[in-house]
């Protein structure tokens, strides 16, 4: 297991790193596969996302964008350069084994942890290609994620279920604002706070 978690002050500089993680991936690889959550807490990073990308152009004709879940408005990636066949929003696990047909792999998943503690599709799908990732983005914000994370963190890693799993990843990021924070003890949230991280 590998995982790090780097917490903000707010949802704001929260989002702006974000926002940087997912631009350096398609600059590093321009032939991602990104499976990002579909969640309107994304919303502004997603913004933040494209803006960046504006600024620091890359290369999108060979990355596939892949929307996980229904929560959240997907109409913001069409700002992208991505052709229309790659850029997949109807939110489905069946839209990304579409795209991966058995032969690829998600480079980064970028998803949301609610305040019940689902991640990824949740009840309407499976999650075992999103696990599977290369590279896994946890984002939380807000108080009433704060019960789900202090879950995360004390999860078993074999558990068997979502959060086991995720423990069990090799490159997992939990990125958080202060209040997903608080109820981890107060040693761990200076340990990885953003300004000592």
């Amino acid at each position: 297991m590998a995982m790090n978690f780097k917490i903000y002050k707010d949802n704001e500089l929260l989002s702006i790193y974000a926002a940087d993680i997912l631009r350096k991936q398609v600059h590093n690889n321009p032939t991602s596969i990104m499976a990002l959550q579909l969640d309107e807490d994304l919303a502004w990073t997603y913004e933040k996302f494209v803006g960046e990308a504006k600024q620091h152009p890359a290369d999108f004709s060979q990355v596939y964008l892949v929307g996980v879940g229904k929560g959240g408005d997907a109409d913001v990636f069409s700002k992208l350069d991505i052709p229309d066949s790659q850029l997949r929003t109807d939110g489905t696990a069946e839209a990304l084994n579409d795209v991966l047909d058995n032969k690829k792999r998600v480079n980064l998943a970028f998803l949301t942890i609610d305040q019940d503690g689902r991640v990824g599709y949740g009840d309407s799908g499976s999650n075992d290609a999103l696990f599977d990732a290369r590279e896994m983005i946890l984002v939380a914000s807000g108080k009433d994620k704060a019960k789900a994370v202090r879950e995360l963190y004390n999860a078993k890693e074999n558990g068997g279920d979502a959060f086991g799993s995720i423990k069990q990843h090799r490159m997992v990021t939990v990125v958080l604002d202060e209040e997903a924070a608080s109820e981890l003890d107060q040693d761990i949230v200076g340990y990885y706070t953003s300004e000592f991280a």
